[in-house]
């Protein structure tokens, strides 16, 4: 039977005026049986409120059925609960593998897809359909502002396998916060947020990050520690640090997702002895994680975790 582990954290601030539960998750990567797990629970727990924190699907060539089950699935999400999203690197890019002729048709399709989907009542994306960064500051309740910061199609990740943090930040600080209310960051990746113990000065203004992309370092929850270095990151990176769990710095908490699905990998069914189907396999063997938030009136900003539990289907 396929399990999801289910977190859950009371999270106070002063700015808040009554309780509000959020879910969180990221790191979908087309795993269209794990999505539909974590839709059941949170239907399920009544939460009114999801936010995601991107790579939703695999890829942007749509080469399998995933893409068009993704959209389904998160429409259903939308019929019980706001769905608030922030593009991982997956959503957007293409590789330089891809002929140049292709390039075009693949960017415009992917626009098509993710406007399509912002179209639908209760589903919240920022526009991808630019040359440039994009942000999108969403009223969530009267207390509580959500801010995304995404980058379009064409942006970044293969054409120089970095992440350029100075055009992130300086589209962050057009952002302009309303700091008498609690403020929600969706982050995909924490690289450059975290460092440590420490979060960057220029983040605390914001309340709450939520971020995802590390998968967790591939490290079990049974095996996660104060330490929070993983094995293995994005990008092959080896012992990549901030890969997973809380930090708290002064009135800032930043939360990193372990993912509901460790690898990448195709959801066309491939032989064991492949390394499409040896992936496969690894995928099954990691379950979903998802948290639950639950914000609450308090004297000061802090974080505790309620409980963590395995749900079966």
């Amino acid at each position: 039977m396929s399990k999801v582990i289910l977190t859950e954290y009371n999270v106070t601030n002063p700015l808040l005026k009554k309780e509000t539960r959020v879910a969180s998750f990221a790191d979908v990567h087309g795993d269209c049986s794990k999505l539909e797990l974590i839709k059941d629970i949170i239907k399920e727990l009544k939460v009114t409120t999801v936010l995601i924190q991107g790579d939703l699907i695999e890829s942007v060539l749509g080469t399998d059925y995933s893409r068009e089950r993704i959209a389904e699935l998160l429409v259903d999400i939308s019929k019980f609960s706001k769905v608030i999203f922030e593009f991982g690197n997956h959503d957007t890019v293409y590789t330089p593998a891809e002929p140049e002729e292709d390039r075009e048709r693949l960017l415009t399709n992917n626009i098509n897809y993710w406007n399509n989907l912002s179209s639908i009542d209760n589903i919240y994306i920022p526009s991808n359909a630019n040359s440039s960064p994009s942000t999108s500051h969403i009223e969530l309740s009267s207390d509580i502002d959500v801010s995304t910061i995404s980058f379009p199609p064409d942006y970044y990740w293969f054409h120089e396998r970095k992440e350029d943090f100075e055009e992130y930040m300086r589209k962050l600080e057009k952002i302009k916060l309303d700091l008498q209310k609690f403020n929600i960051l969706l982050a995909h990746s924490p690289k450059n947020i975290v460092n440590g113990s420490t979060i960057d000065e220029r983040f605390r203004e914001y309340n709450l990050i939520l971020s995802g992309h590390m998968h967790a370092g591939m490290i079990p929850t049974c095996l996660r520690n104060r330490s929070r270095v993983g094995l293995l990151g994005p990008g092959k990176s080896v012992f990549p640090p901030n890969s997973y769990g809380i930090v708290k710095d002064g009135n800032t908490i930043s939360a990193t997702t372990g993912g509901v699905s460790k690898i990448s990998a195709s959801n066309i069914a491939a032989p064991l002895n492949t390394k499409a189907g040896f992936k496969q396999l690894l995928r099954r063997v990691y379950p979903p994680e998802l948290e639950i938030y639950k914000l609450n009136p308090g004297s000061n900003n802090s974080i505790s975790k309620i409980k963590s539990y395995k749900i079966k289907d």
